[in-house]
């Protein structure tokens, strides 16, 4: 059968259980060209797809979980039970990485997956949190705390400025501070993008 999707898996926490996370459908890097008819196949399951508030989509689910209401829970019943054969699954550790570690149960469409007991019963039990930087193609700042956001006010939130989340800061301030010296009508600033706990923005040059 045809490819009609290419995406990554991402860990989120169950509403019910947060010890526990549910694989879904990474929507930071997704790509979607269905065909006509899959399109319409589309638009028929989800009108009759079975829901439970409880379950989740499909006859399995996944439970309740941030977002499970909407297109990523759909997609992910759908790529997951309807149309398994139609999509392509890329490494979460390389495209859409969150530089989480890996998730202690997992819950998939084949029932939970322990961890750490058996880190190898999935590929998606790999501790992402150890992958070089080299190797991640799409970041995402979903768990890391955002680089604009200046390490913020709760100071919980310090654990998410080591490792793999320090380099995506880093990488993401050096790309910023480039754009001063490719763009000339953009101010120049002193070199630091967090004052005082504040962004700097980008301001373009009166002439």
């Amino acid at each position: 059968s045809s490819v009609d999707s290419v995406f990554s898996w991402e860990h989120v926490p169950l509403m019910a259980h947060p010890e526990a996370k549910a694989s879904v459908i990474n929507l930071s890097f997704f790509a979607l060209r269905p065909s006509k008819e899959m399109y319409e196949l589309l638009v028929k399951t989800l009108k009759q797809a079975p829901f439970s508030a409880t379950r989740g989509w499909g006859s399995t689910g996944r439970g309740a979980f941030t977002g499970w209401m909407t297109t990523q829970g759909f997609l992910t019943y759908f790529y997951d039970e309807v149309r398994n054969g139609a999509k392509v699954e890329l490494s979460q550790c390389a495209f859409g990485n969150t530089a989480e570690s890996s998730p202690s149960k997992l819950i998939t469409n084949g029932g939970t997956v322990d961890c750490d007991s058996s880190p190898n019963a999935s590929n998606q039990c790999n501790d992402c949190s150890k992958t070089t930087l080299d190797e991640v193609r799409v970041a995402d700042l979903s768990y890391c705390l955002a680089p604009w956001e200046c390490g913020g006010e709760n100071s919980s939130t310090d654990n998410l400025m080591t490792g793999l989340c320090r380099q995506y800061n880093k990488k993401w301030f050096g790309g910023r501070l480039q754009m001063e010296d490719v763009h000339p009508q953009l101010q120049k600033t002193i070199g630091k993008l967090c004052i005082d706990g504040q962004y700097q923005p980008m301001v373009v040059s009166e002439h």
